[in-house]
């Protein structure tokens, strides 16, 4: 059965504006937390060498972007002052990671800021044909109920003894068959689904 259009919901960047190399290059928020640094095993990678190894961490919460520096050589500030706490971030700060300055983008909350005006009933799933109920792997349905656990990243690597760039896959395939953007929405499209917990 084919539903109404889904209006896809941008994920947070951040857009590198200084000069060099790196200028024009989009840093995505495509997960629950990510880690900023130099390294090459870093989540998000900023060759640089004003940027520590492990510089920062980025993480969404309940709707927000929350910025943490690590301890980092040079700094990380947000429109010119010095993080030292985690910070929730706004669509349009001035984000300086050591020597890279990036502006932070997430037209996502500006179009939830649009639509807050608007009333949206989810469907129970008893009213959920059955052909619009998702069909998962095993494999898919393994992480998924880790999921819906609670785990991190690193434990269900550990749980299915497989590295963390597979979980990530193995995640973002789940969110696809969901139609959703990160664990969170998984967690909630599952329960609004009547999707088995498992054992």
């Amino acid at each position: 059965m084919v539903g109404p259009a889904k209006r896809l919901t941008p994920q947070p960047t951040f857009v590198v504006t200084s000069e060099g190399d790196l200028k024009g290059k989009t840093l995505v928020v495509d997960d629950d937390e990510k880690v900023i640094g130099r390294r090459d095993a870093s989540d998000i990678v900023l060759p640089e060498s004003h940027v520590s190894l492990t510089h920062a961490r980025v993480q969404r919460q309940k709707g927000a972007v929350l910025l943490e520096d690590l301890g980092s050589t040079n700094g990380t500030f947000v429109n010119g002052e010095p993080l030292t706490t985690s910070r929730a971030l706004r669509h349009g700060d001035v984000v300086i990671f050591g020597g890279v300055e990036t502006r932070f983008e997430d037209r996502g909350s500006q179009l939830a800021r649009e639509d807050s005006t608007e009333a949206m009933e989810m469907p129970r799933p008893e009213e959920i044909e059955e052909e619009e109920i998702p069909v998962l792997s095993p494999r898919q349905a393994e992480v998924l109920r880790y999921l819906r656990q609670g785990l991190t990243n690193p434990q269900i690597a550990q749980k299915l003894g497989v590295t963390e760039r597979t979980v990530k896959a193995h995640c973002q395939e789940v969110y696809d068959r969901l139609g959703v953007p990160n664990r969170t929405a998984a967690v909630d499209a599952a329960h609004r689904l009547g999707l088995p917990d498992g054992d």
